[in-house]
C-alpha cells in the first residue's frame, strides 16, 4: 500500500521547480518546500489493491453513501534548508508481505504478495490467497475452500499516458450442506460439491497526469469466464468502459462515462444480455452550492432501457458542519452468475433469462463534519424494475431460484463516525427499507432493517490495535421444506480482533468471529458456523 502511494505521488508531482538564490549565501544546494492547496472533493481517487481483507463467516454486501466534505489543506510557507542540516532520508518501501493464520474450525488462511518496480517506468505485483474451513464433524458437508491468484501492473509510456492490466483467477468449493434436510443420508459428498471457477482479464490506458488541455481519460477492456460444476453451466462475457473529463475551471467539470457489457450463459438453454451506458455529466460549484446534472441513457436488451435525467444539488448551511442535499438518480445491477454467486453460491442454474435490475431514486438529506464527528442521514423512494430475490427451489430446496418483481422502496439510512483521536474511533450505519411489492408476497431472504457498529482502539504507542464489530438484521421470510411460510430468527453477529506489533515487520493477531455463537440462517438451510477463533502472524519484507 505504501508503495502504491509513493508511485502515485511521483507521477502527480513529477515537475521540478527551481529557485534563484538572491541571498548571496555561499552554498551550492538548497531544498525548497513549495506551498500548495488541495481540494479533497475534487481530488482523483487512487485505486489501491486490497492487502488484508477482514475474514468473517458472515460477510454481507452493502451499498451506502460516504459523506464527502470539502477540506482545504495548507502547507507551511516555502523554507530553505542550509547544507549543514541532514537531508530527509529515502522512503523505505517493503516489496512483499505474508499473512498466515489458523482457526479452531480447521480453517487455515494464507495471503501473500510481492511487488516489482522501477521508478517512473513500471510496477507489477502478484497476490496469492488460500483459505478453507471444515466443520463437517458437527454438520455434514459444512465446509468450503477458496484459492486465487492475482497479477497486476502498469507501464508508464510518458507522463500523461500509461497502460495497465491484470489477470485474476479464483477456485472455490462450496457444499450443499442444507441443515434441515439430512443431506448426508440423501447425497454423497461428490453430489454435494459445487466448484466455481472464475477468470478475469483486464487491460486499459489512462493518464496519470493531466494532459495539455486539462483532459483526463481512462479506457478499460474486461474479459471474464465463469464455470459451475454439478452442471454444464458456463458464463462468458466482455465489457468496455471509458471515462473522459474536461476541467474548465477549478469549480467546473464536464465528464462523460460510456460502457458496453455483453454476457452469454449456456446450460440446457442459452441466453445473452447486452447493456450499454452513456452518461454525460456537468458539475459546478458556486460558493456554498454544488450542482450536478446528468443525462443517463441506458440500453438493456431485456427491455429495461431508459433515458433518465439525474440532478444533484447541495448547499452548505454552516460550512462543513451542516450541508443539505437532494438528488434524483438512476442505477442498475446486472444479475449474471458472476455477480450473484458472490452473494449466494447455491444458485439453481436452470434459468429462463438474464436480466438487469434498474431503479430510479429520489432522495435527500443532511451531512456534515465537526471536529471529531462525520455524519449523514438520507431518505427517499426507489422505483425498481426487476428487483432480484432468491427463494429455495421447490424440487431441490438446497438450491435457490432467482425471482424478479417490480416494486417501490421507501428507505431511510444514516451513518456516523466519531473520530476522537488517532487512537480511538467508533461509528456505524443503519438502513430501514419498506417494500411495496407488485407480485411476490414477501421480500424473500431480504432483511428490512440492518445495522452495523464498530469501535477501534490503539494502545501502547500504536503497537496494540483492537477492533470490535456488531451486525444486526431482522428476520427474513422463506418457505421451508414442508411448504410453510416461515420467518427466521434475527441476524446477529459480533466479531473482535486484536493485533500486536512485535517488530516493525512482524505482527501477531487473534480474530474472534461470531463470538456469541449465533446460529442464524441468512439463507434457509445454511446455518452459520457459530463461534470461531483464528490466530496468525503478519510479516512484511
Amino acid at each position: 500500500m505504501k508503495y502504491h502511494l509513493i508511485i502515485s505521488f511521483n507521477l502527480l508531482f513529477a515537475s521540478v521547480y527551481g529557485q534563484v538564490d538572491s541571498t548571496k549565501l555561499d552554498i551550492k544546494q538548497v531544498e525548497v518546500v513549495k506551498s500548495f492547496e488541495a481540494n479533497l472533493e475534487q481530488a482523483n481517487i487512487v485505486v489501491v489493491k486490497p492487502v488484508s481483507p477482514a475474514q468473517k463467516v458472515f460477510n454481507p454486501k452493502y451499498e451506502y453513501d460516504i459523506s464527502i466534505v470539502p477540506l482545504e489543506l495548507k502547507a507551511p510557507d516555502p523554507q530553505i534548508k542550509p547544507l549543514a542540516m541532514n537531508p530527509d532520508g529515502p522512503f523505505l518501501v517493503k516489496k512483499g508481505f505474508l499473512h498466515a493464520g489458523y482457526g479452531i474450525k480447521k480453517n487455515p488462511e494464507i495471503l501473500g504478495g510481492y511487488h516489482w518496480s522501477k521508478k517512473d517506468n513500471y510496477d507489477a505485483g502478484i497476490v496469492l490467497n488460500y483459505q478453507s474451513m471444515d466443520n463437517s464433524a458437527n454438520i455434514p458437508y459444512q465446509k468450503y475452500s477458496d484459492a486465487g491468484i492475482d497479477f497486476h501492473g502498469n507501464y508508464l509510456i510518458r507522463e500523461n499516458l500509461k497502460v495497465y492490466g491484470g489477470i485474476s483467477t479464483d477456485w472455490k468449493k462450496r457444499y450443499f450442506f442444507h441443515t434441515d434436510l439430512g443431506v448426508d443420508t440423501l447425497y454423497d459428498e461428490d453430489a454435494s460439491l459445487r466448484k466455481i471457477q472464475a477468470l478475469n482479464i483486464t487491460a486499459g490506458i489512462a493518464n496519470p497526469e493531466p494532459t495539455a488541455y486539462n483532459i483526463n481519460y481512462d479506457v478499460k477492456l474486461n474479459l471474464r469466464n465463469l464455470t459451475l460444476s454439478n452442471t454444464d453451466a458456463k458464463e462468458n462475457g466482455f465489457g468496455i468502459d471509458a471515462m473522459g473529463e474536461k476541467h474548465f475551471t477549478k469549480s467546473t467539470v464536464l465528464a462523460v462515462q460510456a460502457g458496453y457489457d455483453y454476457t452469454a450463459f449456456n446450460n440446457e438453454k442459452s441466453f445473452s444480455l447486452s447493456t450499454a451506458l452513456f452518461r454525460p455529466t456537468l458539475k459546478t460549484k458556486l460558493k456554498n452550492v454544488i450542482l450536478q446534472s446528468v443525462a443517463h441513457l441506458l440500453y438493456s436488451s431485456d427491455g429495461n432501457s431508459s433515458i433518465f435525467p439525474e440532478i444533484y444539488a447541495s448547499y452548505g448551511l454552516a460550512g462543513q458542519k451542516l450541508m443539505i442535499f437532494a438528488q434524483i438518480s438512476q442505477n442498475y445491477y446486472t444479475n449474471h452468475f458472476a455477480n450473484v454467486t458472490k452473494l449466494n453460491p447455491f444458485l439453481n442454474t436452470a434459468i429462463d433469462s438474464l436480466q438487469n435490475s434498474v431503479w430510479q431514486e429520489y432522495a435527500g438529506g443532511i451531512k456534515g463534519k465537526f471536529s471529531f464527528l462525520n455524519y449523514q442521514i438520507r431518505s427517499g423512494y426507489k422505483d425498481v424494475k426487476n428487483h432480484l430475490f432468491l427463494l429455495n427451489n421447490t424440487h431441490d430446496i438446497r438450491q435457490f431460484d432467482m425471482l424478479y418483481d417490480d416494486l417501490g422502496i421507501i428507505f431511510i439510512s444514516g451513518n456516523v463516525d466519531f473520530i476522537f483521536s488517532d487512537a480511538l474511533s467508533l461509528g456505524g450505519w443503519l438502513t430501514q427499507n419498506i417494500y411495496n411489492l407488485n407480485i411476490l408476497p414477501y421480500a424473500w431472504h431480504t432483511p428490512n432493517l440492518e445495522a452495523n457498529a464498530y469501535a477501534t482502539w490503539s494502545l501502547l504507542d500504536q503497537k496494540l490495535k483492537l477492533r470490535g464489530d456488531v451486525y444486526f438484521g431482522d428476520g427474513v421470510h422463506y418457505i421451508d421444506k414442508d411448504n410453510f411460510l416461515t420467518e427466521s430468527n434475527i441476524l446477529f453477529d459480533v466479531n473482535f480482533r486484536a493485533e500486536y506489533k512485535v517488530l516493525d515487520a512482524l505482527s501477531v493477531y487473534i480474530h474472534g468471529m461470531n463470538i456469541l455463537n449465533n446460529r442464524y440462517e441468512r439463507w434457509y438451510g445454511y446455518q452459520a458456523v457459530g463461534f470461531n477463533a483464528q490466530f496468525g502472524v503478519k510479516l512484511v519484507f
